[in-house]
């Protein structure tokens, strides 16, 4: 469930968000199960979200013939570099990618679904996002390999009150029943 697009900058976290709360050992039953993330244009995707006990994987699992046998996915799975912590009806999926760490929030929706939050912007409009983002709390930067990241260290209030306020970009990921 990391999705990260070409083309696009992030905020990230110098360590698992929420800070201060305890990272769950697995992942809740209710959140467990097969999802179809909505694009932008309102059209499922041919990728499959399944969550685990233990983590995810993602990708293309269609119908293929057992001789022709070709998953493509990614996986993660919940350890020391991916943590996940739940706070007022969120969960925080908190992925390490050295130097920093890049956050997904989960809400689960009354009919199942869950709606999929990412700090990610296009490149065109991460300044603008930027600006307004430090009115909220204070942003810093570091530069690593020619590319700047940027980075907040919210208390687990802020970091639902930048919830919100629309600071997350929102997918749709339908439960497949």
């Amino acid at each position: 469930m990391i999705f990260l697009f070409a083309s696009c900058k992030e905020i990230s976290f110098r360590e698992p968000q929420p800070k201060g709360r305890r990272a769950l050992t697995s992942v809740p039953v209710k959140l467990q199960g097969k999802y179809l993330p909505f694009q932008e244009t309102g059209d499922p995707s041919k990728d499959t979200i399944i969550i685990t006990p233990t983590g995810y994987r993602f990708g293309y699992f269609g119908e293929v013939p057992p001789s022709k046998h070709t998953e493509s996915y990614e996986s993660g799975f919940l350890s020391d570099t991916l943590v996940m912590k739940s706070f007022r009806g969120y969960y925080f999926l908190s992925i390490y990618k050295e130097p920093e760490w890049l956050l997904r929030v989960i809400k689960q929706e009354r009919n199942g679904d869950l709606i999929y939050m990412t700090m990610e912007q296009e490149d065109a409009n991460f300044s603008d996002y930027l600006r307004k983002l430090s009115y909220e709390i204070a942003v810093d930067s570091i530069m690593l390999d020619d590319e700047t990241l940027y980075h907040i260290d919210p208390n687990p209030s802020k970091l639902v009150e930048l919830i919100d306020k629309g600071f997350f970009n929102q997918t749709i990921l339908k439960k497949i029943r």
